[in-house]
């Protein structure tokens, strides 16, 4: 719901419904978990693994530039607005809902049907926001799919192996702000 009307000004209350009901989900499957830190993936920082925070933040540059070069825009942002940090912010907000909660949540039933159905609640969301755009928003809507929920698996494999929503988050961060962090809105 939020997805579809975030872009459209006259429509508040549903963005507000959305994002309410989404809360409410995410608190009470929080508030009845048993181990919270665990479901969401905030497992503590591995330090021994700072090469692979390294690796994620060139990973997620690296898709920022393909990224702009597909929308046309030049490779690297030339500087940064107030955009860099609701990026990021939107980015981490992302990564702790879908490779978080909801992939945290169905790991029950097998690693590969949460990373699957992460990917794939992701990837719907992403579909949402620009399918109804206020302004004219060039995107290729196949490839914006295709994209988000390989990206999505992949990640979420990160999650998974690494034992952490850390990876998933910098990359992610990584990859917005690169993206999208000198847009004027």
């Amino acid at each position: 719901v939020f997805g579809l009307c975030a872009h459209r000004e006259t429509l508040i209350l549903p963005r507000i419904a959305g994002l309410a009901l989404a809360a409410f989900a995410v608190m009470r499957g929080i508030a009845r978990s048993r181990e919270p830190r665990s479901l969401l993936g905030l497992c503590g920082f591995p330090s021994r693994r700072m090469l692979f925070v390294a690796l994620c933040i060139v990973l997620g540059v690296a898709l920022g530039v393909y990224y702009r070069y597909r929308q046309e825009r030049p490779l690297l942002p030339e500087a940064l607005t107030y955009m860099c940090l609701v990026s990021a912010a939107i980015g981490l907000g992302e990564e702790v809902i879908y490779r978080g909660f909801v992939q945290g949540s169905l790991r029950r039933y097998s690693v590969i049907v949460a990373i699957l159905a992460g990917a794939g609640a992701h990837t719907a969301y992403k579909c949402c926001l620009f399918a109804l755009p206020d302004v004219a928003v060039r995107a290729d809507m196949l490839w914006l799919a295709i994209g988000t929920f390989a990206t999505g698996i992949v990640v979420g494999a990160m999650r998974e192996r690494w034992g952490s929503l850390l990876f998933p988050v910098v990359f992610h961060v990584a990859f917005d702000v690169t993206a999208y962090g000198d847009l004027p809105s």
